[in-house]
């Protein structure tokens, strides 16, 4: 369209209705050029950009599971493997739980100390998997 001029350029530029990039010509050139390029485009001001300058947050999976639960379940239900049942990974989670509830029948029937041969372990590989295990059972980072 045209003859335009320089308000009305203003204008559209302002409104969004073209860019520093719409290809423009007057009689003094030789073809079409960017907006930016050109004589016209030399008093305008820079629209700001489309692309925002703070950085923007990471949308992420929207199936992804919560790391703070899988860490709480790991820490205070880990020797039953709760935390792995939570991330999919079920066989880990199963021998887990068979390890521990055959475990504590085990530790009732004998003193203490012997009891807690058994349950140390299971709690340190809950603890052990709750800080080195980053992604789900179908390799989806944890939220």
């Amino acid at each position: 369209m045209g003859p335009i001029d320089e308000a009305t350029i203003r204008g559209l530029l302002t409104s969004g209705q073209i860019s520093i990039d719409t290809l423009v010509w007057t009689t003094d050139m030789a073809s079409w050029v960017p907006l930016q390029q050109s004589s016209l485009g030399a008093g305008l001001p820079t629209p700001p950009s489309a692309v925002p300058s703070y950085p923007m947050p990471a949308q992420g999976n929207p199936n992804a599971k919560d790391r703070v639960i899988y860490v709480l379940l790991a820490i205070f239900l880990g020797e039953f493997g709760i935390h792995n049942f939570f991330a999919g990974f079920t066989n880990r989670a199963i021998t887990q739980l068979i390890l521990c509830l055959v475990g504590i029948p085990i530790a009732a029937l004998m003193t203490c100390g012997v009891g807690l041969l058994l349950y140390v372990p299971l709690k340190i590989w809950a603890i052990i998997e709750a800080c080195t295990v980053t992604k789900d059972a179908n390799g989806v980072n944890f939220k």
